[in-house]
């Protein structure tokens, strides 16, 4: 199909400015986002999670199971009306993964879009998946979502959409001309493609004036939060960190038990504890044992290790919830250069520390360091700062500018 892209980019700048003829995307309410520090997790973990994400600056994002739209209103109406949650709080309908996934093109589901009304929240687009190449998908979700007038449009990607330079200038024409807030999910690709791109291309999407939230995220999307993402989502177990690709017909994954695991501050990411067990064992003296989050004050990760079976658990993710927590207060400076710089600094020291132990070498950690200019260098590619903090709306003094 052949896309007339000036036309499409003209017809979108007159969504976003149709509604009583003001802009209805930078400047709409999203809650209380302030660069939060969510976790991300499934409806069956809401209750060990609500009372560990009560701190300063987190919050929760309950993601439907196996399309169990019903269940996971249900459980955010119980959060909200009985146990009085007050943190922020969105609701993924997760439509884009699994190998029956929608695609970008599939409606949304006005239901789902009232009842999130309804509860009060942020409303998040049940949007399908966007694959590479698909312009349409792309101004389909965005057109949709600035008519709805008050929500966040998702868009679950395939990373060539950053990494790829005429996706991304495209994306940014797009999201720049209607202004509507944007959450991206970022798929794992199967395919080569260059994932320093897709990092230097999410620096890209952060600066471009609209609030832009990551979910599904591992603990490196810590980098976006601290280079000016509204919040970041990072999940509580591996299958809600990431966004598997489609798998073929008849695949079955391989099968894996289930282990614990504990974040290490240090190294910037998650290790299984009989891992971090055994690794305590050959480097007892490495420095990195020593956690001084509210759960463990001051002992050594030892002791997330010996807990009793029945209560390891929760320890551990409260130990979890603390530390990210921490980082995230660590990385929301009212600098975004001086953010960015200590990120930098962070993950250079983290493969560092994983080297030193022997474990295996986290490519995230190396491509957030090619991508943020160092701060000894006199470029000045890193995105400008919006605010300093404080307030939950996030406003322009211009509209959204029409490429047309």
């Amino acid at each position: 199909m052949v896309i007339n892209v000036s036309t499409m980019i003209s017809g979108v700048g007159l969504v976003a400015r149709e509604r009583n003829g003001q802009s209805t995307g930078i400047g709409r309410r999203i809650g209380d986002l302030d660069r939060s520090l969510l976790l991300q997790c499934r409806t069956s973990q809401v209750t060990q999670l609500a009372e560990a994400t009560g701190r300063a600056g987190g919050g929760l994002v309950i993601t439907a199971e196996r399309g169990n739209l019903r269940g996971c209103l249900d459980r955010a109406r119980h959060l909200l009306e009985v146990d009085h949650h007050r943190a922020p709080l969105l609701l993924d309908a997760a439509r884009y993964a699994g190998d029956g996934r929608s695609t970008a093109a599939a409606p949304f589901d006005q239901r789902w879009i009232q009842y999130q009304r309804e509860l009060g929240l942020p409303v998040l687009t049940d949007s399908g998946y966007l694959a590479p190449d698909d312009m349409a998908g792309l101004v389909g979700i965005l057109e949709r979502a600035a008519r709805l007038g008050d929500a966040i449009a998702l868009l679950p990607m395939h990373p060539a959409w950053l990494a790829d330079r005429y996706a991304r200038q495209t994306l940014l024409r797009y999201v720049t001309a209607l202004g509507v807030p944007i959450a991206i999910v970022l798929e794992e690709p199967v395919d080569p493609f260059e994932p320093v791109g897709a990092v230097r291309g999410l620096l890209q999407l952060l600066g471009c004036g609209v609030p832009v939230l990551l979910l599904r995220s591992d603990l490196p999307g810590l980098g976006a939060l601290g280079s000016g993402a509204a919040a970041v989502a990072i999940g509580t177990e591996p299958g809600l960190r990431r966004l598997d690709p489609r798998r073929p017909t008849g695949y079955l994954p391989p099968s894996r038990a289930a282990r614990p695991s504990a974040l290490i501050r240090q190294c910037l990411s998650y290790q299984p504890l009989a891992v971090i067990e055994a690794t305590m064992r050959r480097h007892p003296d490495s420095g990195m044992w020593h956690c001084g989050c509210p759960t463990c004050a001051g002992r050594d990760l030892n002791w997330l290790v010996s807990r009793p079976e029945a209560e390891r658990d929760g320890v551990v993710l409260r130990h979890c919830v603390d530390v990210l927590l921490d980082l995230r207060t660590e990385l929301t400076g009212p600098s975004v250069q001086l953010n960015q710089w200590s990120w930098r600094a962070r993950c250079a020291a983290a493969a560092s520390r994983r080297r030193e132990v022997g474990w295996d070498r986290l490519p995230a950690l190396d491509h957030w360091q090619e991508a943020i200019t160092p701060p000894t260098s006199s470029r000045t590619a890193v995105p400008t700062s919006r605010r300093s903090g404080g307030g939950s709306r996030f406003s322009r003094t211009t509209p959204p500018r029409s490429a047309a």
